[in-house]
């Protein structure tokens, strides 16, 4: 601690202690004695109350426990603790409660940010909170307990025509656009997570037993193995072919699939979010198209489509909770068509007899009517799509005409069946004989 008169009648203020550092200029030399011992004071205070959230972050980033993450994680990490830190960072952990993360979550949903983003951002802190538990400096994690902003489950498949407008970009001239592409279609291929695909190594492929081992997955870096199908292996083919005749001088030493060159000026995994973004800008995906929708709609159509049951599908795409295949589960009532098909024919009768008693017409008129326009279908070749002719506007407009041409008077009613029944043996009468 040093307070110097300075040449200019001024007064310096510095400091030099383990978590305390000032270089300040007063005018009096009053001021600075006053600013000198606030200073002391709140740094004495802070001392009593244990480190800062910047301290402890620091210590974090330091400790095994950070180190041993994998980049991915450890970069996550650093992105999110960022708002913690601004409202929180010079304030001892020890005073952080409750209600000032709960805080921290209202204020970030003022400003419209969304819920992932928010929870993400818990999470950092609360990771650190923990670490701060585990050696001894506060007594309990604040942030547990805490209600975080709910998450909306989105199915996001792919819709009709992005596979197409992944397979018209494996001929664009940039490499890193028909690799981005490549993986895209692999991840709706196999189901795996494009992360898994984008660090995979030629090593880790055997083509003879066409299988590939993601040896680093997001389920406690357990390695895991997957058929390859006709489809995956031409995928990868095409690629091993574009980056060995086409990028030798680039990419012949690498070891990844889809390797592009880094900030380094070494070969790195493909950063393919970015490259999928900058596809987009390009007008050659649309905008709702994520590399990690092949894999929704891989695991979708294996639920609609197949009899595998969810615990070999779970080994197959890397689930390993048996609630992360909820958001699934409606795409199997697809699987039900049949049996609701089945019950057309009794689903037609009951329209009838609905639509004969609010028209007033004999259901044995709605019935030859609609029998004619199926036999016409059926006479243009036409098969009949199973959906109910009653829900026609045209059909039903024949039906109500009909309805007024039988009249409102039970006699009346009679008298234009008589006719019918007239017409109807006259015709049947000149038919040919078969």
């Amino acid at each position: 601690m040093t307070i110097i008169e300075l040449p200019t009648g001024r007064w310096r203020v510095q400091i030099r202690r383990k978590n305390l550092h000032v270089d300040k200029i007063y005018a009096t030399e009053a001021a600075a004695k006053k600013a000198n011992k606030n200073y002391l004071k709140k740094n004495e205070s802070q001392a009593k109350a244990g480190p800062t959230l910047d301290a402890v972050w620091e210590l974090y980033q330091e400790s095994l426990a950070f180190k041993q993450k994998k980049p991915a994680t450890q970069r996550s990490e650093q992105t999110h603790i960022k708002e913690a830190l601004r409202r929180f960072g010079e304030r001892p952990v020890a005073e952080i409660g409750p209600m000032d993360i709960e805080a921290m979550i209202i204020g970030e949903l003022g400003k419209k940010k969304a819920a992932d983003t928010i929870r993400n951002a818990v999470a950092a802190l609360s990771t650190v909170l923990r670490f701060c538990v585990n050696r001894q400096i506060i007594p309990r994690n604040p942030c547990i307990g805490v209600p975080r902003p709910r998450v909306e489950k989105k199915l996001r498949r792919m819709a009709p025509g992005d596979e197409g407008s992944l397979m018209a970009i494996l001929n664009h001239p940039k490499l890193r656009y028909r690799s981005a592409a490549r993986l895209c279609l692999l991840v709706r291929e196999t189901g795996a997570r494009p992360g898994e695909w984008a660090v995979t190594r030629w090593q880790d492929i055997d083509l003879g037993a066409r299988k590939v081992t993601f040896p680093n997955t997001k389920y406690k870096s357990m390695p895991r193995t997957i058929p390859l199908t006709n489809a995956a292996i031409g995928l990868l083919s095409a690629q091993l072919e574009d980056i060995t005749l086409k990028h030798f001088d680039e990419f012949g030493d690498t070891e990844f699939l889809f390797p592009t060159i880094g900030m380094n000026g070494e070969p790195a995994p493909l950063q393919y979010s970015g490259t999928v973004r900058d596809m987009k800008e390009d007008g050659l995906l649309k905008k709702h198209v994520r590399a990690h929708s092949g894999r929704h709609e891989y695991i979708s159509k294996l639920v609609e489509d197949s009899d595998i049951d969810d615990s070999r599908i779970m080994a197959l795409v890397g689930h390993h909770s048996p609630t992360s295949m909820q958001i699934y589960a409606h795409a199997r009532n697809v699987r039900f068509r049949g049996q609701l098909e089945a019950l057309e024919p009794g689903r037609r009768k009951e329209r009838v007899k609905s639509f004969s008693e609010a028209a007033g017409l004999p259901r044995e008129v709605i019935d030859a009517y609609l029998a004619n326009r199926r036999r016409t279908q059926a006479d243009y070749q036409l098969k009949d799509p199973g959906d109910e002719l009653l829900f026609s506007g045209r059909v039903i407009d024949n039906l109500n005409r009909a309805a007024k041409k039988l009249g409102g008077t039970e006699a009346e009613r009679m008298q234009t069946l008589m006719r019918i029944r007239a017409s109807m043996a006259k015709k049947r009468k000149a038919a040919p004989k078969k």
